[in-house]
């Protein structure tokens, strides 16, 4: 083939390397182009200038081609046993890479280190229990009543128990200012100790008082539903209390309890499994549709 350059000519850039490529008998990729004139069109789609490229067949495009053709068909046997050398020394390598020289050998906890696993502590340290009691004497004192604070933990469990002449003040109306205080306390340890703390927080013996009162009231709000099958209400409570009187109440087959509401404290209705169940606001509230029908 000629190695001088060729003009050719086509509507497109395109077209005219097309025409080469027919004309010199090759492929594109074995063609040297270059672009004289892209070609531009006219009015109405009609074209002014076409495409011109020159063109020339590229001096090295026959010798790799009988190179390929020579090993393909003169030496094809040797290629398929160079592949199985090639997979033989390359399984040498790994074998070398698992296994070290002797007398180099390391240990094995050196040649693959495992990462820590961090073990979260089963006991709270000693310094972070002076932390929640220094905070929990902080507290009471702002709040204008000072007192005095035991700590007891078992795991990470911690009990604190105020005393003093306050505890009237410090539990508030059914507890709500000790489960306050209790909320607080919680949300200070969660940021400033790095253990998972569950810390209670109880005014003398109040919480034990509180328990058994809560189990008396559930059984005689339990029997007033099975007499007139009216549902009865224990307003705002908190989650260890709900779960005294549920726990109270589950092996009695009679009847239901269910926490409803939002938010930390909500109120438990016991009541009368069954269709036929009414509760006293239902019954309400029928009876001043009955009144305004009689008006």
């Amino acid at each position: 083939m000629s190695l001088d350059k060729r003009d050719f000519y086509g509507k497109e850039v395109t077209d005219a390397i097309k025409m080469a490529c027919e004309t010199l008998e090759v492929p594109q990729e074995q063609l040297e182009i270059e672009v004289v004139e892209t070609g531009s069109m006219g009015i109405f789609g009609l074209i002014r200038k076409k495409a011109h490229i020159r063109a020339q067949v590229k001096s090295e495009a026959e010798e790799p081609v009988e190179e390929i053709i020579k090993v393909d068909t003169v030496r094809p046997k040797k290629r398929a046993a160079g592949k199985k050398e090639g997979r033989e020394r390359s399984k040498e390598k790994i074998q070398v890479a698992e296994e070290p020289p002797a007398g180099d050998k390391t240990p094995a906890d050196e040649v693959k280190k495992q990462p820590e696993v961090v073990e979260e502590p089963v006991d709270a340290s000693p310094e972070s229990l002076e932390l929640l009691k220094d905070e929990l004497v902080k507290i009471v004192e702002l709040m204008g009543f000072p007192s005095t604070v035991e700590v007891e933990a078992e795991g990470l469990n911690v009990e604190c128990v105020l005393r003093g002449e306050f505890e009237e003040n410090l539990t508030g109306t059914e507890g709500k200012t000790l489960d306050s205080l209790q909320y607080l306390i919680r949300k200070i340890v969660t940021r400033k100790v790095p253990e998972r703390l569950k810390v209670t927080v109880d005014v003398g013996d109040f919480r034990q008082k509180r328990q058994e009162e809560l189990k008396v009231r559930a059984v005689e709000l339990a029997a007033m539903v099975k007499e007139d099958g009216k549902t009865q209400v224990i307003p705002a409570l908190n989650p260890s209390e709900r779960r005294v009187i549920h726990m109270m109440l589950q092996e009695d087959k009679e009847i239901r309890s269910r926490s409803v509401g939002d938010g930390l404290f909500k109120k438990i209705l016991i009541f009368k499994p069954g269709k036929g169940n009414k509760s006293g606001r239902k019954r309400s509230s029928s009876r001043g549709r009955r009144g305004n029908n009689k008006k």
